[in-house]
Order: structure tokens, then sequence, then C-alpha cells
């Protein structure tokens, strides 16, 4: 159920690193979060050259956003979070000030995976 969201300017990641992104963000996620790695769903969206901005300057901004079932913990939220910005930061080399990275949570009940609602988040 984890939907990552990557949002960058048109053309500024390459079709080989949008892929070592992906498989490395669903690497992180499902050892972090301990969940199945064909649960977690990474799309990549960009918008038009020129119209990213940061602090009202034209800035090649970049997001990257996960919607999630509420339910970890602090911590988990916190290692996935460093883990995240580290990597992003490592395979595009985009400045610290233009990116943006955020967890939304939601509860399981408004969730449905393979047809199913999905279940709480359970800590053994």
């Amino acid at each position: 159920m984890p939907l990552y969201t990557v949002i960058t300017e048109h053309d500024y990641v390459s079709d080989e690193t949008k892929a070592r992104l992906a498989g490395e963000i669903t690497r992180i996620h499902a050892e972090v979060m301990q969940v199945p790695k064909n649960l977690v769903h990474v799309i990549f969206l960009s918008y038009a050259n020129h119209s990213g901005y940061r602090a009202g300057e034209e800035a090649s901004t970049a997001a990257l956003n996960c919607v999630l079932r509420s339910g970890h913990t602090e911590q988990e939220k916190i290692d996935l979070l460093k883990q995240l910005w580290s990597l992003f930061q490592e395979l595009t080399g985009i400045a610290t000030d233009q990116l943006a990275i955020s967890l939304q949570e939601l509860p399981s009940s408004n969730a449905m995976e393979m047809g199913q609602i999905m279940p709480p988040v359970h800590h053994e």
C-alpha cells in the first residue's frame, strides 16, 4: 500500500536513476517498515522546466511524498525519512534546500490493495 510519488523537473532524473531510486525506495521501505516489497509502489511525475520555485525564486525543486498506513512507530518514520533523504541526494545530487520529503498517514481502513481493505500495522 505504500505509494511513493517522486516529483521533479522534466529530465532532471534519468530513466536509469529512476530505476535505481525505485529499487532502493522499495528496499528501504520494506526493511524499515517490515512489509513485503510487492506492496511498495513508486511513481515518477515531472513538471515543465522553469516551473519549480523555492522562496519565490526559480529552482529545480524535488519532492518525494509517501502515503502509508498509520500505526508505524515514530522511530520507524524517522529512520525511513533519513534513509530516503540520503538516498535521494546521493542518486540525484539535488541541493539540500531544493528537496522536500513527506509521509502522509491514513488509517488502514481507508486503503485497499489487491481488492482487499488493508489490515492494521502490526508490531512484534
